[in-house]
């Protein structure tokens, strides 16, 4: 957890530079230190149960199915009746969960490093119910070692991780997105997160040069998650259908009704991003690893612009 006190509790972080939020908790349900971090389960104020991982939010369970509906439905809707799935990452279920809609789906492979992640999340979170086990693989491993020695093929790639940090760097490379592209089916598609277009803008940007003439279709959406503070993006990649728009209905009637966030209206306006930042995504320079979290990159669009 990033801050507390004896007497009051509460998530503070950075979200711009100088600009922070704070989120205040009723209790710690959960604590523990895994190999590779803090895991932190705890009941916050405003949006209820929440995972926190190395003082990070990660999501919430008021507000995570925007984030996971979008992630998942989207970009199935751009392969006919898709068949099987790769989760990289998504160690908290909500990806699992929503690709266990489709009556098509065969089979869910789902690669998680962190199997304390799954442990806290099953335990006391409610993100994975609805999830069909039985169509589900769960995989304790590296995910970019996944990739690289996987002889499967897919017809979605989900890569649901946590922010792009050393620890995570080998995913976000060329390498591992022309991998990605030699195991995905021929109208294959492919999606990561990609933080904050608005604040942290060189995410995409970075994702977008790693996967330039690689893929024949690629773009940014986003949508808004309330405890996320901004506007949360992602990286797509097709290889046969534009993603602007959806291209089949392979979700039930009923199911696609009861969704919280996705649908044909929400696919189609989540593309809309304002010109500025349209226009700083296209530049030609290259983003380096280094300097893909800069929380101060806004700033010096905006001030560019006047």
């Amino acid at each position: 957890m990033s801050n507390y006190t004896d007497t009051s509790y509460y998530i503070k972080s950075e979200e711009f530079t100088g600009f922070y939020c704070e989120m205040g908790i009723k209790e710690i349900l959960y604590r523990e230190k895994s190999e590779f971090q803090l895991i932190e389960i705890v009941d916050t104020i405003p949006f209820g149960k929440a995972l926190i991982t190395d003082g990070i939010l990660m999501i919430t369970e008021m507000d995570e199915a925007i984030y996971h509906e979008m992630m998942v439905h989207l970009p199935l809707s751009l392969v006919k009746e898709p068949k099987n799935l790769l989760i990289i990452g998504g160690g908290d279920g909500g990806c699992a969960r929503e690709t266990s809609k489709y009556q098509s789906i065969e089979k869910i492979d789902l690669v998680e490093i962190d199997e304390k992640i799954l442990q806290a999340t099953q335990k006391y979170l409610k993100t994975w119910d609805g999830t069909n086990y039985k169509k589900l693989n769960i995989y304790i491993d590296d995910g970019f070692k996944f990739l690289k020695t996987t002889t499967n093929q897919y017809d979605a790639i989900i890569i649901d991780i946590s922010a792009p940090i050393e620890i995570a760097k080998d995913l976000y490379s060329r390498e591992s997105f022309e991998r990605i592209n030699q195991i995905l089916s021929d109208e294959g598609v492919f999606v990561i997160q990609s933080e904050s277009v608005y604040l942290t803008p060189n995410v995409s940007k970075y994702i977008l040069h790693q996967i330039k003439d690689l893929i024949k279709f690629s773009s940014v959406y986003s949508i808004w998650v309330p405890s996320f503070f901004s506007p949360w993006s992602f990286v797509i990649g097709s290889k046969k259908n534009p993603p602007e728009k959806p291209k089949y209905n392979n979700l039930p009637p009923s199911t696609l009704k009861n969704l919280k966030s996705y649908s044909q209206e929400t696919h189609i306006s989540s593309f809309a991003l304002p010109p500025y930042i349209k226009e700083y995504l296209n530049q030609g320079n290259h983003e380096e690893f280094a300097e893909i979290l800069n929380k101060n990159i806004l700033r010096k669009i905006l001030e560019k612009n006047e």
